[in-house]
């Protein structure tokens, strides 16, 4: 009896063993696929972040830049394009994820057919450049951003002269220091070599934050051998005289006057670099955190718990100088920055009036790096004085936790 009850107990669970088997069986290689499809389909939506499958993953990536990660394209006609492809290469045991920074503003980048590369794989990196510089070299740059820890950021470089197209005399247009009140007028000469070129055209200032009246005028002429003594091979020139005002806002002038040809998209837009500064009767008066040639005050990073305060003042000299009064006009950014103007004290012949630029402690989070056009704060001061009416202030301030 005992040896029947055994063998029905062994029995029943052999059979329920060999269910458990079939049911898991049946429905494992099921669910295996259901899985295997679903991850694929997420790869190919792209619904799979670079996070997800750098988690999932094993292994240590290793970025090869083959070929290296510098490329000299050599001599370059005005107006050409041409590109460089850089291929990158894992040769690490775990996934590579590339991602797109920074570039210069005249090189492009070309999109990424890989942004995660397995352990193997390669995806290339395109570099493409129109010289349309007047300077005789250049150097473009873009950077990559991969999780390799031996190579986090990869900057890849392009660089080349090029030919003789247009030249200008002097390269770069410095117009010093420029008084308020009287303005200046330079000239400067453009040398064309082009066999093709036979006019330029639309000379204007580059700066749109400038008044309209900068007056610039361009008229061609012939080569003069006693004139044009290093340019004796070009095809013609064009002396260009450019008239700057009275009255321009005090400060920097870093811009360009842009001119184009004939030749139209083949050569583009050509530049030339202006420079100068203009100085008044009023100025900006700081300490090393103030960089007065760019009129730009550099606070840095600041802890938002402790907050910090820089000091400026507001020289002001000559006729009617007594009779000046400065108020803060704007602030950006108002949320994390006070400014406020003190009562004036006399410093030999000037007036100085004290600015107290001040983040207050628990000021919110803001970034204002100025590394490139739009990316910094500015303070306006308005006077009443009779030309010299705002001054700007630009701010270098990232308040952080």
């Amino acid at each position: 009896m005992i040896r029947i009850l055994l063998t029905a107990v062994v029995g029943a669970l052999i059979g329920a063993g060999l269910g458990k088997m079939q049911s898991t069986l049946a429905t494992s290689g099921f669910e295996e696929r259901f899985t295997e499809s679903r991850a694929t389909l997420a790869e190919q939506k792209g619904e799979m972040s670079h996070e997800d499958v750098i988690a999932n993953s094993t292994g240590e990536p290793k970025l090869e830049v083959v070929g290296g990660i510098e490329y000299n394209f050599g001599t370059m006609q005005h107006g050409e394009t041409l590109s460089r492809e850089f291929e990158f290469r894992n040769i690490g045991t775990g996934p590579l994820n590339l991602e797109m920074g920074s570039s210069t503003c005249k090189c492009t980048v070309g999109e990424l057919d890989k942004s995660i590369l397995e352990p193997g794989e390669s995806t290339i990196v395109k570099l493409t450049w129109t010289a349309k510089t007047l300077m005789p070299d250049f150097g473009q740059s873009a950077t990559i951003h991969t999780n390799d820890p031996a190579n986090t950021n990869v900057l890849l470089q392009v660089k080349g002269k090029i030919a003789r197209s247009f030249v200008t005399e002097p390269r770069e247009l410095s117009l010093g220091d420029i008084p308020i009140t009287e303005g200046v007028t330079q000239t400067f000469q453009v040398y064309a070599y082009f066999d093709a070129a036979n006019r330029l055209t639309n000379f204007h200032w580059g700066d749109d934050q400038s008044p309209t009246r900068v007056e610039i005028e361009a008229e061609k002429r012939d080569i003069d051998p006693q004139k044009d003594t290093e340019h004796l091979r070009a095809k013609f020139a064009y002396d260009v005289t450019v008239k700057i005002p009275a009255g321009m806002p005090l400060g920097p002038i870093n811009t360009q006057i842009k001119f184009e040809s004939n030749l139209g998209e083949d050569i583009g837009i050509m530049e030339v670099p202006v420079k100068g500064t203009v100085v008044g009767d009023i100025a900006l008066v700081g300490g090393t955190s103030f960089d007065p040639k760019l009129s730009l005050l550099k606070f840095g990073n600041i802890k938002s718990s402790e907050g910090a305060s820089l000091n400026l003042f507001l020289a002001v000299q000559g006729a009617g100088a007594e009779s000046i009064v400065p108020e803060v006009a704007s602030v950006v950014p108002a949320e994390a920055l006070n400014v406020t103007i003190g009562e004036p004290k006399m410093v030999g012949s000037r007036r100085m009036f004290p600015i107290v630029l001040e983040v207050p402690k628990n000021a919110p989070e803001v970034n204002f790096s100025a590394i490139t056009k739009g990316t910094f704060g500015k303070v306006v001061i308005r006077t009443n004085h009779e030309i010299t009416k705002e001054i700007p202030i630009y701010i270098r301030l990232i308040v952080h936790p």
